[in-house]
C-alpha cells in the first residue's frame, strides 16, 4: 500500500510540473515575452494542446521550441505529427524525411509515417513502415502491432488483423484498444469462438483483468450467449464495480433474455456509476414496454427525446404505447414525429398505416403501406397489411398481384403463399387459385387451414376440399 500511495503522489507531483508549464507558457505569450523551457516541458506543453485538438496552438509551441533548442530532433517529428492531423500529409512527410536523415533509426519516425499512409490509403506503405519500425523497437512493440492489425482492417483482411491484435496483446494484455478493435475484426473474419478461447487465455494468467472479461463478455453476447455473456461481466464488474459500461451491456444481455425487471435493475445501477443518456433511457423504456408498462415506457421515452430531440426511435416508442393503449390519434402524432426525422423507415410506415386502418382512413392506411414496401421490401408485415387493406377494399386481384411481388422477396413464405390462393379466389380466378393451392400443398401441407382463416367460405368449397384431401393436408382425413 506504500508504494501505491508514493506513485500516487509521485504522479500527483508530476501532473502539477506540467500544469506550472502550461500556465507558465500561457502566461507568457499573454505578456508576449520569452521565457526559458526545456525540452520535456515543451513535449508536454504539446501533448497538452494535441489532447485538446488545438493543433494550431501546439504547432506554434513548437514553432517556439525550435528557436531554443534549434538541435533537438523531438519538435521536428512532433510537427511531422500535427500536420499528418492536420491533413497536412505532404509536409509532414517532408519533416519525416529530414529526421531521418538525422536519425535513421528513429521508430517514431516510421511509426508516424506508417499513420500518414495509413490515412492516404497506401497500406502497403504503411505496412511497410510498421514493419521497420518493428525491426526497431525494443519497447512497446504492441502499439506497433496494433498499427499493423489497424492497417489490414482498413484493407478488410479481418483475419490478418486479428492475428496482430493478438500479437499486440500478448505483448501488453492491458492494451485496451487492441481489445476494442480486436471484436471488430473477429467479427467480420467469423472467428468470435477463436476469440473467446484467446480472452480465456489472457484471463488464465491475469484474472484480474477487468478489461479482458469485459470485452469477453462483448464476444459472448455477439454470438448471442448471453447467459455466458452475463457472467463475464459479472467478473469484470466484481473486480471494478464501478465500470459503467458492463453494467449497461449485462442490462442489454439481460434484456436479450427477456429478464425485463433484472435488465431495468441493472440499468438503474449503471445510474451510479455514469450519467444517464437518452439511449439508456430509451432502452430501459423498452424493457417497460415489453412488460405491458406503458405509461412508465413512456416516460422513459420522454426523459429519451429530451436529451437526444433527433432521436427517432424515442419518438416512435411514445407513439407505439398510446397505439397499444388503442389511442390512435395520439399515437399518430407521435409515429409522426418519428418519420419526420426517418422518412425511410418502414417499421415507422407501417405502425402508422395500421393507426389510420385502425381509424377507417383507408387512402392514408394505403399509402402508408405503400410506403413500407418501399421503403422495406424485407418486411412480410408490410405485404400481408397491404394485401389485407386490398382484399377489405374490394380489391382482391390487386392484393394477389401485391402478393405475387412480395413472393420475389420471400419465395418461401407459406402464409404469402396460402394468402395469394385466397385473393385470386376472392377476384374470381378459381382455376388459378386452386393450381396454386396445389403447388402449396406440395411445399407446405400442414399449413393450409390458414386459408379458411383468411377466407371462411372456401371450408365448404367442395374443389377445394378435394385438393386439400388429394394432396394429404394435415387431418385430411378429416375433411
Amino acid at each position: 500500500m506504500e508504494e501505491d500511495d508514493d506513485e500516487m503522489e509521485n504522479s500527483e507531483e508530476y501532473s502539477e510540473l506540467i500544469q506550472r508549464s502550461i500556465e507558465k507558457y500561457e502566461k507568457m505569450r499573454e505578456r508576449q515575452e520569452r521565457y526559458f523551457f526545456d525540452v520535456d516541458a515543451l513535449l508536454k506543453i504539446i501533448d497538452h494542446f494535441i489532447e485538446r485538438l488545438e493543433y494550431e496552438k501546439a504547432l506554434e509551441v513548437t514553432r517556439y521550441a525550435h528557436t531554443l533548442h534549434p538541435h533537438s530532433v523531438n519538435f521536428t517529428l512532433k510537427e511531422a505529427h500535427l500536420f499528418a492531423l492536420m491533413g497536412n500529409e505532404k509536409e509532414a512527410l517532408a519533416l519525416l524525411e529530414k529526421v531521418e536523415h538525422v536519425n535513421p533509426f528513429d521508430v517514431e519516425v516510421h511509426l508516424i509515417r506508417g499513420n500518414i499512409y495509413n490515412a492516404l490509403e497506401q497500406y502497403s506503405r504503411a505496412i511497410a513502415s510498421f514493419r521497420k519500425a518493428l525491426e526497431m523497437a525494443d519497447e512497446q512493440k504492441d502499439d506497433i502491432y496494433l498499427s499493423l492489425a489497424i492497417t489490414y482492417q482498413n484493407m478488410t483482411e479481418y483475419s490478418r488483423a486479428v492475428d496482430y491484435y493478438k500479437m499486440s496483446l500478448l505483448a501488453n494484455p492491458a492494451n485496451e484498444v487492441a481489445m476494442e478493435e480486436m471484436v471488430v475484426s473477429l467479427e467480420f473474419s467469423h472467428r468470435l469462438g477463436e476469440g473467446i478461447e484467446f480472452f480465456k487465455r489472457l484471463i488464465d494468467e491475469q484474472p484480474y483483468a477487468y478489461m479482458l472479461w469485459y470485452y469477453m463478455g462483448e464476444l459472448y453476447a455477439k454470438q448471442s450467449q448471453f447467459e455466458s455473456a452475463i457472467q463475464a461481466y459479472d467478473y469484470c464488474l466484481l473486480i471494478k464495480e464501478d465500470f459503467a459500461p458492463a453494467h449497461l451491456d449485462m442490462a442489454q444481455a439481460l434484456s436479450m433474455l427477456e429478464r425485463f425487471r433484472e435488465a431495468i435493475d441493472r440499468y438503474k445501477t449503471a445510474f451510479e456509476y455514469c450519467q444517464p443518456d437518452a439511449f439508456t433511457h430509451y432502452n430501459i423504456g423498452e424493457c417497460h414496454e415489453n412488460l405491458h408498462e406503458y405509461e412508465t415506457a413512456r416516460t422513459c421515452y420522454k426523459k429519451a427525446v429530451k436529451l437526444s430531440p433527433e432521436m427517432s426511435q424515442a419518438w416512435f416508442g411514445i407513439g407505439v404505447t398510446f397505439e397499444e393503449e388503442d389511442r390512435w390519434y395520439e399515437a399518430i402524432h407521435y409515429i409522426k414525429k418519428a418519420i419526420e426525422l426517418d422518412d425511410q423507415n418502414g417499421e415507422y410506415w407501417l405502425a402508422l398505416g395500421d393507426c389510420e386502418y385502425r381509424l377507417n382512413n383507408f387512402a392514408e392506411a394505403e399509402e402508408c403501406y405503400r410506403k413500407v414496401i418501399d421503403f422495406d421490401p424485407e418486411s412480410e408485415d408490410g405485404w400481408i397489411a397491404y394485401s389485407e387493406l386490398l382484399a377489405e377494399l374490394n380489391r382482391p386481384y390487386e392484393a394477389a398481384e401485391i402478393i405475387s411481388t412480395a413472393l420475389f422477396y420471400h419465395h418461401d413464405n407459406y402464409e404469402l403463399r396460402y394468402r395469394q390462393v385466397c385473393y385470386l379466389y376472392m377476384a374470381g380466378y378459381h382455376q388459378e387459385a386452386c393450381e396454386r393451392l396445389t403447388s402449396t400443398l406440395e411445399q407446405h401441407p400442414d399449413s393450409y387451414r390458414i386459408i379458411y382463416e383468411i377466407l371462411p367460405t372456401l371450408e365448404a368449397d367442395e374443389q377445394i376440399r378435394a385438393i386439400i384431401l388429394n394432396k394429404g393436408g394435415k387431418n385430411g382425413d378429416e375433411l
